[in-house]
């Protein structure tokens, strides 16, 4: 049985990694060397525990904590190169796909996301994803990254909807955070 919205929600927005697709383990390995790049090893456990940032938040974040200087572009840069080698790794999530399936042509679907265009247009694409979505919303294309809500109340303004009547799925904290900030119910 497919999970039913409530009748107050008209448009639907999800989170692409972590949500949508299972990225994280793919993201584990490109962060790493990305890192390893720079001499530094970065734990896994720090990875998930900022899923949902932007990525240059990512090294920000590492650089405060371990007191580094890191630069976050050159080491963003590493981690996309080190990601696309690494996509064909990534799949669905099948019940997620299946709600997705289930509100095509229903309900105005968005993706939102903190990933860039050159890593997460790609895979939507391999896997068949883009047909579904009336937009997307990439992490690089907005000037501020999750817990902020731009990501979510831009993708609500391009599929028509009112933040109030949005539904977002997402996975990772800063997320979740942004979505209830945008006024929208959020399933996690």
């Amino acid at each position: 049985m497919v999970y039913e919205v409530s009748k107050d929600i008209q448009g639907l927005i999800f989170d692409f990694d972590g949500t949508l697709v299972d990225s994280m383990p793919v993201h584990c390995l490109s962060w790493k060397a990305a890192f390893a790049a720079f001499n530094e090893d970065i734990s896994e456990s720090f990875i998930y525990g900022h899923a949902g940032y932007s990525l240059v938040g990512v090294v920000e974040a590492y650089n405060k904590q371990k007191k580094k200087n890191l630069p976050p572009l050159e080491v963003v840069a590493k981690k996309d190169e080190s990601h696309l080698a690494y996509v064909d790794k990534t799949k669905p999530i099948p019940i997620v796909l299946d709600i997705v399936k289930h509100y095509y042509k229903k309900l105005p679907m968005a993706v939102a996301t903190g990933n860039t265009r050159l890593l997460t247009a790609p895979l939507m694409k391999k896997l068949d994803l883009m047909k579904y979505f009336d937009t997307v919303v990439f992490g690089d294309e907005v000037t501020k990254g999750k817990p902020d809500p731009e990501c979510f109340l831009v993708a609500a303004k391009a599929i028509g909807v009112l933040p109030q009547n949005c539904e977002v799925f997402e996975d990772g904290d800063p997320g979740i955070e942004a979505a209830k900030r945008a006024g929208m119910k959020v399933t996690d």
